[in-house]
C-alpha cells in the first residue's frame, strides 16, 4: 500500500450524517428543519486515549521495518509535491505521509470489523441467522449467536437515530431489547430481566468509561428521527447495557444511565463546541509589537 491510496476517512454513514473527510468527525443534519445535531461518538473522540501516542509510533516504527527497501528508494526520488489521487505514493513526503497515517488505517480496518459485525446482528436479530459472513468477523458472529442463544434477549428496535434537541447532539444507537424471565440472568444483573434495556455491541480489546457516556447520552435522547425526517417519541428506557463481544467471549457490563453520568458527556458537548468555536472566539489576533 503506497500515501497515494490512504487518504482521508470516508464521507460515508448513517442516514442524515455527513463525515468530514479531513477530521472523521460527524454530524447529522436534521432533513426537514436543517438543524445540525454533533454525534455522539464525535464528541467521545476529543477524549484523549491514554497510550494512543506510543501506540501509533510503534505502528510507524513497525511498518518502517517491513518497508526498508522503499524507503530506500524513495530517499533517492523527486518529490511529486501532490496529494490524494494525484500523489505518486512512492517518494519520501508520500510514504512520510502514508507512515504518519498508518495508525489511522489500523484503526478505521477495526471500525469496520465492527461495523460487520454491527450488519450481522442487526440481519439475524431481524431475520435469523443464514446471512452471508466475511472470514475476518465469523469468531465475533459467532460468539454473538452464542450470547443470543443464551439469553434469548427480545430486540424492541435496532439501529435507530436519535437527537437531543435539549443538549444538541445526535447519534445511531445499536438497539432496545428486553430480557424474559427465560433468560436467567446472572444474579449481578438479574435486576434488569423484564427494563427495556439500550444496548450497544462493542468490539474493541477493552470498554472503558465514555463508552459508559455514549450508551446514556443515546438513553436520554429526546426523539426518533427518521430518515425522511419524521420524528417519533422515545421509546421508554430503563437502563444500559454493553454487550462486549470478542472472538474468544462475551461479556456484558450494565450501564449506568443516571442523570449524573449524563451531566459528564453534556460538559463534553460544551467542550467539544467551545473548540469548534474559532480561534477568534477566544483570543485576538496577535498584535506585535513595535520598536520604539
Amino acid at each position: 500500500m503506497t500515501a497515494a491510496t490512504v487518504d482521508a476517512p470516508s464521507a460515508a454513514g448513517p442516514a442524515n450524517s455527513t463525515t468530514d473527510q479531513n477530521s472523521g468527525h460527524r454530524w447529522y443534519i436534521h432533513p426537514t428543519t436543517g438543524e445540525r445535531f454533533i454525534s455522539v461518538t464525535t464528541v467521545l473522540d476529543h477524549i484523549a486515549k491514554f497510550g494512543l501516542v506510543d501506540w501509533s509510533a510503534k505502528l510507524a516504527a513497525e511498518a518502517s521495518f517491513d518497508m526498508l527497501p522503499a524507503l530506500n528508494r524513495a530517499s533517492r526520488l523527486p518529490l511529486c509535491n501532490s496529494r490524494g489521487d494525484s500523489a505518486c505514493g512512492n517518494c519520501r513526503d508520500c510514504l512520510t505521509t502514508w507512515l504518519a497515517r498508518r495508525h489511522i488505517e489500523v484503526r478505521d480496518t477495526a471500525g469496520a470489523l465492527g461495523t460487520k459485525l454491527h450488519d450481522a446482528a442487526e440481519q439475524t436479530a431481524l431475520f435469523g441467522e443464514g446471512a452471508h459472513i466475511d472470514e475476518d468477523v465469523r469468531p465475533f458472529v459467532a460468539q454473538f449467536l452464542r450470547w443470543r442463544k443464551r439469553y434469548q434477549p427480545e430486540f424492541l428496535a435496532t439501529e435507530m437515530t436519535v437527537i437531543s434537541r435539549k443538549w444538541g447532539y445526535a447519534g445511531t444507537l445499536d438497539g432496545i431489547l428486553r430480557f424474559g424471565e427465560q433468560s436467567r440472568l446472572e444474579a449481578k444483573l438479574a435486576h434488569l430481566t423484564g427494563l427495556p434495556l439500550c444496548f450497544d455491541y462493542k468490539t474493541s480489546k477493552q470498554v472503558d468509561i465514555p463508552k459508559g457516556w455514549q450508551v446514556t447520552a443515546y438513553s436520554h435522547a429526546d426523539a426518533v428521527l427518521l430518515p425522511d425526517g419524521t420524528e417519533l417519541p422515545m421509546p421508554e428506557i430503563s437502563g444500559g447495557l454493553i454487550v462486549h463481544i470478542r472472538p474468544e467471549r462475551v461479556q456484558m457490563r450494565e450501564v449506568h444511565v443516571t442523570d449524573a453520568n449524563l451531566a459528564y458527556f453534556v460538559h463534553m458537548c460544551r467542550v467539544v463546541e467551545g473548540l469548534g468555536a474559532g480561534l477568534n472566539n477566544v483570543l485576538s489576533r496577535p498584535i506585535t509589537m513595535k520598536e520604539a
